[in-house]
């Protein structure tokens, strides 16, 4: 009984601060007559609360001793009321510093921490496939006498199509890109770039089913009379089946592999990266525009993946 009364105590406690803590952050929005992030009010009937304390004390100590009954009660009030000016005057002082939506909140916080982790964990991983390749000197700026023999730009180009394969979809289109530049790069890379191919497994068809109900709106079912779940072809990006409408139309339905367009971008921001880095220590990359090369490369990639791009230039 005794634990059940301190714990009953400990929770009216909580709400009761929980209440004055609200209490003082809904008036002071209400008086000041501003819209504010939750985490700015919260804070604002933190601040209130924590001096109301203080406060009444202060004013307890200048009442006399042989005062009126009521006077505590006044005080109270008082006390309360400059109070919640402290808690006006700190909201009003930190919209002045930091406005409203110059800081994210903190779902988008969580959002951009995660981000932010991904990408590092993206970026090691890459580091880590480029060393185990024998890349690094190269990323470096470091010349290697291997290059001026053809044997050796030969064995240079078959680490990079391995390392681009390895890296995943984002890098092999970088690759089929690139080969398509024999002003750019030596006959031996460009032969071996070529090489690069969309070998994938198919998603899932739960994972593709999920994808196309969400764009659909409905499930597949209500929209397809029939829906071959074995695609006829499966690239990086995406992957065709065949379907038949309700109508009895037949279609071939190009379905975006899930989740390609978080991997993409992320893999675009670590080739900016990667560029970036390369001009600044190479005077190859500065020679050939490496930066200028990842911005074109990085549209070219965004085009492919917005469909809507696609049916336009078929529909023309």
């Amino acid at each position: 009984m005794r634990v059940l009364a301190v714990a009953l105590t400990a929770v009216l406690i909580l709400v009761s601060v929980a209440a004055i803590v609200g209490a003082f952050a809904l008036l002071a929005r209400r008086l000041l007559g501003l819209r504010f992030g939750l985490v700015r009010l919260l804070l604002a009937g933190l601040v209130g609360f924590a001096v109301a304390g203080p406060i009444a004390r202060s004013l307890a100590g200048a009442v006399p001793a042989d005062g009126a009954v009521a006077t505590p009660l006044w005080l109270l009030i008082l006390a309360g009321a400059c109070a919640l000016v402290v808690a006006m005057v700190f909201l009003v002082v930190a919209e002045a510093l930091v406005p409203s939506g110059s800081l994210p909140g903190p779902l988008e916080l969580r959002r951009v921490l995660r981000g932010r982790v991904a990408r590092a964990r993206r970026y090691s991983q890459i580091s880590r496939i480029a060393v185990r390749h024998g890349l690094s000197p190269y990323l470096r700026g470091r010349r290697r006498a291997e290059l001026d023999s053809p044997d050796g730009r030969a064995r240079l180009a078959r680490s990079v199509r391995l390392a681009l394969e390895e890296a995943g979809v984002t890098f092999v289109k970088l690759g089929q890109v690139l080969s398509t530049r024999p002003d750019l790069l030596p006959p031996e890379v460009v032969e071996e770039l070529g090489r690069l191919q969309d070998h994938v497994a198919p998603a899932p068809w739960d994972e593709v089913e999920q994808v196309l109900a969400a764009d659909l709106g409905r499930p597949v079912n209500e929209v397809f009379a029939d829906f071959d779940r074995e695609p006829l072809a499966a690239a990086s990006v995406a992957q065709v089946h065949a379907a038949r409408l309700r109508s009895g139309a037949e279609v071939a339905v190009k379905v975006q592999r899930p989740g390609i367009q978080a991997t993409v971008e992320r893999d675009l921001d670590i080739v900016a990266r990667l560029a970036r880095s390369l001009e600044a220590r190479t005077r190859w990359a500065r020679s050939i525009g490496v930066r200028e090369l990842a911005v074109g490369f990085a549209d070219a990639i965004r085009e492919e993946l917005d469909f809507r791009i696609e049916a336009a230039n078929m529909a023309g």
